[in-house]
């Protein structure tokens, strides 16, 4: 055994072996592929973090519950309430309308006005440009709408009211953009003005009120926790609020996983190419070591052994490749901001990457396995006689 183990290596990288250059190529182009693979996955893993940590930073929060009244006073009684719970971390009271906004300049935005109790990463993440934010009687405006409003533009700011004779009627209201704020997430930015709840309720009194909740736990957990304390309240998660932005963020998943698999299937074509090529390029010398007494099963493991080893280099430059580009690339963090305006913080999943890499090794022993034993099955003149035994 300890013999061919020896003959493994000298098959593989050894300098007195002529087709060492094939055995280099192939390791090179698995680390490669490795290295692509955990590239991919860890942007889109990255991507996907992101998108859902701003939908409950900014949209929808942990979990959202609707109140029967519109009692800023019980609400912030019931606020009190929650915050007593250690599943909760921070609790507020927001409630939002829908708005159109005359610009000075005549154009009209469309959008809502969120009012705003500010607490815990809602009030850290959504940063201050100019002015003071939710000074009572103002607007705050995103910076995405400098072009059209900056601190102090008067605007013309229309809602629904219900009405006397009919079910809702628009009224319109002079208002101030009192700051300009920015976040990390487009779509909020583009489509929200903040105010503070009294200034809310002094354009509609009607509006429906709403508690945010943060929490350190799972989500469904605290809401069985608040279920306990309140079996009354209307509580849902932040997955259930936007359950079709979910549903396509679980798709987009799916076709993440899809990618996957066909980037691993072409691993594995060029593993099964490679395989062949190698053992093709060996044949002769297979044939050699048959004609000198090494029976067939000893042949058989020393080019699966070869095989493994060459994948053992390969997948170890891919590991080694992938944790430096990990390394490296906050230093490039600022391109791809510019380009996608997203902060990502890259990670490898170790349980995903020691998958992809026994997935690999396993496939190169079952490739040479194949091969050889094809191979093996031809006599040893007809190895020798021809390029290819059939």
């Amino acid at each position: 055994m300890h013999t061919v183990f020896l003959l493994a290596k000298r098959y593989a990288f050894s300098s007195e072996n002529r087709h060492k250059g094939t055995s280099i190529r192939i390791a090179s182009g698995l680390a490669l592929c490795l290295f692509a693979i955990t590239m991919v996955l860890s942007f889109m893993q990255a991507l996907q973090k992101n998108q859902f940590e701003d939908i409950r930073t900014f949209e929808s929060y942990d979990l959202q519950i609707a109140l029967d009244s519109n009692d800023l006073q019980a609400g912030y009684e019931l606020v009190d309430r929650l915050e007593t719970l250690a599943e909760v971390d921070h609790a507020f009271l927001y409630a939002e309308i829908p708005t159109l906004i005359q610009t000075p300049e005549g154009s009209t935005l469309a959008g809502r006005i969120r009012a705003i109790d500010p607490k815990g990463i809602f009030e850290d993440k959504v940063n201050s440009y100019r002015g003071t934010l939710y000074t009572p009687g103002t607007l705050s405006s995103s910076y995405l709408h400098t072009k059209d409003l900056n601190l102090g533009s008067q605007v013309n700011v229309t809602i629904l009211k219900k009405g006397r004779q009919a079910t809702v009627i628009p009224s319109q209201k002079e208002m101030t953009i009192g700051s300009i704020y920015y976040t990390s997430m487009y779509d909020f930015d583009s489509s929200t003005f903040l105010t503070d709840l009294p200034t809310l309720y002094a354009l509609n009194g009607d509006v429906p009120l709403f508690i945010g909740i943060f929490s350190s736990f799972e989500s469904e957990e605290t809401k069985q926790a608040i279920k306990l304390m309140e079996p009354k309240l209307e509580i849902s998660t932040w997955k259930e609020a936007n359950a079709s932005l979910y549903g396509a963020m679980q798709l987009e998943q799916s076709m993440m996983t899809l990618m996957l698999f066909l980037m691993v299937l072409v691993v594995i074509i060029h593993i099964r190419n490679s395989s062949r090529r190698l053992l093709l390029a060996k044949q002769r010398e297979i044939a050699m070591l048959r004609s000198m007494g090494l029976r067939r099963n000893q042949v058989q493991s020393l080019f699966i052994y070869q095989a493994v080893l060459v994948a053992v280099v390969g997948c170890t430059a891919g590991v080694l490749l992938s944790y430096l580009g990990i390394t490296v690339y906050p230093s490039f963090s600022d391109f791809v901001y510019s380009s996608m305006g997203v902060h990502l913080k890259l990670t490898i999943k170790p349980l995903e990457l020691v998958a992809l890499v026994a997935s690999i090794l396993i496939f190169s022993s079952f490739a040479a396995y194949v091969g050889t034993r094809r191979i093996l099955k031809a006599d040893i003149m007809e190895m020798f006689a021809h390029d290819e035994v059939k």
